[in-house]
């Protein structure tokens, strides 16, 4: 990107900003952020059962994403309306999620799996 595109582009950043208060712009730059599709989502890196590679599990308020690792696209959603119930196994520290099609089990690797599971 060019330098001339950069400046022009904080200049009409600024230009939305410059005639609003110091709250009013806090409260924007919030809202604009709360808008980004990824917000609210947690990540954590997992292996799934019987799986090799890992993985990334993005945690929403209504639904579990299962990702790429490398390239962060998704594998596929699972919403939490179609959960029937959900263990975790402390002993070999997995969590396991039973949906109505499919049951989730993964290990976390960042973290413990009373993390994953709060």
């Amino acid at each position: 990107i060019k330098s001339k595109s950069i400046v022009q582009r904080i200049m009409e950043a600024h230009a939305n900003v410059r005639d609003m208060g110091l709250t009013e712009a806090k409260m924007a730059y919030i809202k604009a952020w709360q808008s980004l599709p990824d917000f609210g989502i947690t990540y954590f890196r997992i292996r799934m059962a019987g799986g090799k590679k890992e993985e990334l599990l993005g945690v929403a308020s209504n639904r579990v994403i299962r990702m790429d690792l490398n390239s962060g696209d998704s594998i596929k959603t699972f919403r939490y309306n179609l959960l029937q119930t959900w263990h975790v196994n402390w002993e070999n520290e997995t969590v396991i999620l039973d949906f109505e099609d499919q049951k989730v089990t993964f290990a976390p690797l960042e973290c413990s799996c009373k993390t994953a599971h709060e």
